[in-house]
């Protein structure tokens, strides 16, 4: 169910906060600039940015491939936007998975590319032909919705309408300003934010937020993975040469899985050649979401929940249609 109170079921239309799979689609888009001359991966992110950049030592050589791959050493997240950046390990060097490194170069390729981060998603998104994409709100969001459920709330609807309020009203705002949705950056939203009454955010309730903020239909991500899985050697596929560099082993976590450019990296059975890629998302531990990507194959799974048990069906059914246990269910469980 979509949302128990009105018994709207779920159905290709519904959206579901897709959370933490936005990175593996900013990733793609980020690439595709690589392709493009606009972003080097091993260039400091600091030379992207006029303020708020990175500036510690150790900070100031964090790169792209850094951020991609969870080898930047920033945590997940900072708690205070003026926060000062702070790695725990020479980047590159370790493993150590960050929302707050995704952030930091949505920042830098809105200085690339002039536009918004929300704007330059939806138009590369666009491209590949989905349309029911949004890492901000939409006009309709409302009313096509997955809501959340958990055992934990006593009436669920209401916190869980809650949860939108700040997303819906900064959306408004957007729309009222009769500016481009193009001019809104990292700055206007804060700004913005501030002007909401949202004066202490931390950087994760930032909006856009393309580390977890997605919103998307089961059917359009689902497009996204294909698209992985079998380029159609358009204009918008990646290079060859670069999607070799995004699926290969950047970062490595332990002895059966490492991270590529923006992807989870996994060996199933141990000891095999047999790789597996994947992502998950959770938001506020209720929306919890799960893509498993077969290379060899060129097949994928996917599956999207609404309810705080959700990872323990969505275990079940990649177990069922892969016919293997698989590693990431023992840190994402």
């Amino acid at each position: 169910m979509a949302d128990n109170l009105t018994g709207r079921a779920v159905s290709a239309d519904t959206l579901f906060p897709a959370a933490s799979l936005g990175k593996l689609a900013f990733a793609y888009a980020a690439l595709q600039l690589v392709d493009e001359g606009k972003l080097d991966l091993d260039r400091p992110l600091k030379d992207y940015l006029t303020d708020d950049a990175p500036a510690g030592e150790r900070e100031a050589r964090i790169t792209a491939r850094h951020v991609l791959s969870h080898s930047s050493g920033l945590p997940n997240w900072r708690q205070r936007p003026d926060e000062p950046y702070t790695s725990g390990f020479e980047p590159g060097t370790g493993f150590r998975y960050s929302g707050e490194g995704f952030y930091l170069l949505q920042r830098c390729v809105e200085k690339i590319t002039g536009v918004g981060a929300e704007e330059f998603m939806q138009h590369r998104m666009a491209n590949l032909g989905m349309r029911s994409w949004t890492y901000l709100w939409r006009a309709d969001a409302s009313s096509r919705l997955a809501h959340g459920y958990t055992f934990f709330w006593t009436n669920p609807n209401d916190s869980d309408y809650r949860w939108w309020t700040y997303p819906a009203q900064l959306f408004e705002m957007i729309e009222r300003s009769g500016q481009p949705l193009a001019a809104w950056h990292h700055e206007q939203v804060l700004e913005a934010s501030r002007e909401l009454g949202r004066t202490a955010l931390a950087p994760e309730a930032l909006l856009p937020n393309v580390a977890s903020g997605l919103l998307t239909t089961v059917s359009d991500y689902a497009a996204f993975l294909a698209r992985l899985m079998a380029p159609r050697d358009d204009a918008f596929d990646l290079r060859p040469t670069t999607l070799t560099e995004m699926l290969r082993p950047q970062s490595r976590v332990n002895s059966v899985q490492a991270w590529g450019l923006g992807v989870g990296l996994e060996w199933v059975p141990a000891g095999s050649n047999e790789t597996y890629l994947w992502q998950w998302g959770d938001n506020r531990g209720i929306w919890k979401n799960f893509a498993l990507l077969h290379p060899s194959s060129r097949s994928a799974i996917l599956v999207f929940s609404n309810g705080t048990f959700g990872m323990r069906v969505v275990e079940r059914i990649v177990r069922a249609a892969s016919g293997q246990d698989h590693p990431a269910f023992l840190w994402v469980g």
